[in-house]
């Protein structure tokens, strides 16, 4: 397989469904249904054809459970290793960047020094037995108030590691547009954190990547299909190589064929994309899956350049990416 990099992948999104029934067992979070089926349930927002098929489970309600059910440092330690195993043997990932978003577990009253170290220990023992490398994305919940999300950003600067290397901006868009944001990303780079965004993904224009990158600062986006919308938007991401962090699967199963239709697009109008598992336990997908999605689209010999933008996006040194093109090319 491919080497590969995975740089739009949410940490609640790889946890396997036996390690959240343990998990939740232990942790004493009620699950409305086994981990395994409720898995197989997620369906974000299903037609009224599809609801004939359910009961279905949204994404951000299982994330919620996923959430509620990291308690510990070992825990998150655990989480990593297995989403970082996970990656490699079924994909041959060689690099991840998992998002976590640090409010949802601090209003649960996990400790933000307790999720990092778990979450460095967990890349520290992926390093060793597995020779793979990772990071982490400090993202902040855009339901979130403007002084809350600035809060986040001061605990994340207040409590450095070299683990995480960014922040970012999750859940539903709508719930919160990216200017809300602006002085906690503000804040975020003027401390040397690197800077990405969920835009153009649920509200219906090209302006929420604009402002991601004009506002917030963002050194990439993550989905961006919107940017359709707005050839001028379109034709200023192409010129400078603003690279999109995209995945064709999604929770939301009737949107999976536009989701296609709008990378097929992206492409056509010269964007730059980086292919990316999302949420690859709870979809169910994988990045090798991913890819062959990508391969049908595209052709195989596309797939050596979705990889190198991936590395060109990577929140690394320039003497960290050259060490993954030497790997990759080796």
């Amino acid at each position: 397989m491919l080497p590969k990099l995975d740089l739009h992948v949410h940490l609640p999104g790889t946890v396997r469904a036996t390690t959240l029934a343990e998990l939740a067992d232990r942790n004493s979070v009620g699950l409305p249904r086994p981990a395994e089926e409720l898995y197989s349930r997620i369906n974000s927002d299903p037609t009224e054809e599809e609801k004939d098929r359910g009961p279905w489970f949204p994404l951000l309600r299982v994330y919620e459970l996923i959430s509620e059910s990291l308690r510990t440092r070992d825990d998150f330690s655990r989480v990593v290793f297995e989403a970082m195993e996970d990656a490699l043997v079924h994909s041959n990932v060689i690099y991840s960047e998992f998002a976590f978003s640090p409010s949802v577990h601090m209003d649960a009253g996990v400790d933000y020094a307790e999720i990092v170290a778990g979450i460095a220990e967990g890349i520290a023992r992926g390093r060793t037995e597995l020779g793979t490398d990772a990071r982490a994305i400090a993202a902040v919940n855009r339901e979130d108030s403007a002084e809350k999300a600035t809060a986040m950003v001061e605990t994340v600067i207040a409590h450095p590691d070299e683990a995480v290397v960014g922040i970012g901006l999750d859940f539903y868009e709508l719930k919160g547009m990216p200017e809300k944001f602006a002085e906690a990303f503000r804040l975020a780079g003027a401390h040397g954190l690197k800077r990405t965004a969920h835009a153009g993904e649920h509200a219906p224009t090209a302006a929420t990547v604009a402002t991601a990158l004009d506002e917030l600062g963002c050194d990439r986006i993550d989905h961006g299909y919107q940017i359709l919308r707005d050839p001028d938007i379109v034709e200023r991401c192409r010129a400078a190589g603003v690279i999109f962090n995209v995945a064709f699967t999604t929770s939301r199963r009737a949107l999976i064929p536009w989701r296609r239709e709008s990378i097929a697009a992206m492409d056509a109008a010269g964007l730059r994309l980086s292919i990316n598992s999302d949420d690859p336990a709870l979809f169910p997908t994988t990045s090798e899956h991913e890819f062959a999605i990508a391969a049908e689209i595209f052709g195989a010999d596309r797939l050596g350049e979705f990889v190198d933008n991936a590395v060109d996006a990577a929140f690394l040194a320039e003497s960290e990416k050259d060490a993954l093109r030497r790997r990759i090319r080796s």
